[in-house]
């Protein structure tokens, strides 16, 4: 029989017997071969993939493990070097413990930003401030309060916020209010332009949470515009008479504070009873993903963990004008 028949070949005339299954058990030979080559590859790229992990995490920047802020005052009461009174109280931070030229530049920094308004309207007067001096001024009371909202081996971020007479307590204190996020081991300054995208869309977003927080309407069109051009600058009227603040600073939950403050720059400085041009809320990283820039900020705020220590001020004196207990808070406009 010249044909193959239920596993039974005739070959001169003798039967040979070959199993039914014969192909398949050649075929399945090979299996085992090709099995271990794909385990192989597979094992081999998840070693690289661990391998390059690694490399990645180990290449980036440890930060540090400890140090502290020492919050201090630039306290003034009376000097008697001026043509009027001067009663000031300003909080601001001392950093300790990290690279010292970095740590120099970073107290530089913070001191400045703690002294704004008290440079400007007191300490080094422009001629047109001094010429507002001589008509208004018989006394400049500051009171800054200075917050460390979040400390990690990356981050830091502070919180100022401030009462400001320039003149006089009762007809011309004015509120406000500014931030700083830093990176401890370069030592810059985020600015929210540099981490986030701003435009009509994040105005939006941000408006809707101020207003839910204040239980107000949303903005209409023409006041998402308005309100976007304090956060870029661009609105000319209002910077002639204001200096816009956009600003932003981390919570100790990792969540954001985003606002902007509206600094007169003379004669908005007369409010007739305080008057605080600050407008702020809470937003979460998730909330602004989609603003969000390419910056190395965002890979040190995702790695970011609490560390370091925040010592209180010591012998802090409150400002007699415009501190919590003061008369101004009183007076019956």
């Amino acid at each position: 029989m010249d044909q193959m028949e239920n596993g039974v070949q005739e070959d001169n005339g003798e039967e040979k017997i070959m199993p039914a299954n014969a192909t398949q058990a050649n075929s399945s030979k090979s299996r085992p071969k090709w099995l271990i080559i794909f385990v192989v590859i597979l094992a081999a790229l998840i070693l690289i993939g661990i391998v390059a992990g690694t490399i990645i995490y180990s290449s980036f920047p440890k930060g540090y493990e400890n140090y502290t802020v020492q919050k201090e005052q630039y306290f003034v009461e009376y000097s008697e070097e001026y043509d009027y009174w001067d009663v000031i109280t300003v909080e601001y931070p001392r950093l300790e413990g990290i690279d010292e030229e970095v740590q120099g530049q970073l107290n530089q920094l913070m001191y400045d930003t703690a002294m704004d308004r008290v440079n400007y309207w007191h300490l080094e007067p422009s001629d047109e401030v001094k010429d507002f001096q001589e008509e208004y001024f018989s006394i400049f009371a500051s009171d800054v309060n200075c917050d460390i909202t979040y400390h990690s081996q990356y981050l830091l971020s502070l919180d100022y916020r401030e009462y400001y007479a320039a003149g006089n307590p009762v007809w011309m204190t004015n509120g406000t209010e500014r931030a700083l996020t830093v990176d401890l081991l370069t030592g810059q300054s985020y600015a929210l332009g540099d981490v986030l995208e701003i435009n009509r869309d994040f105005i939006k977003l941000w408006d809707e949470s101020l207003s839910d927080e204040l239980d107000m309407e949303y903005a209409d069109d023409e006041e998402i515009d308005l309100l976007l051009s304090w956060f870029l600058q661009t609105d000319e009227e209002i910077n002639e008479d204001f200096i816009c603040r956009p600003f932003f600073y981390i919570t100790d939950a990792k969540e954001f504070v985003i606002g902007v403050s509206l600094d007169p720059i003379l004669d908005y400085a007369y409010t007739y009873d305080p008057a605080n041009r600050s407008f702020y809320t809470h937003l979460s990283a998730e909330e602004l993903e989609a603003f969000k820039k390419q910056s190395d900020f965002w890979d040190k705020y995702e790695k970011s963990e609490t560390i370091g220590e925040v010592l209180p001020c010591i012998d802090k004196k409150d400002n007699i004008w415009l501190g919590e207990d003061a008369g101004v808070w009183d007076y019956e406009y």
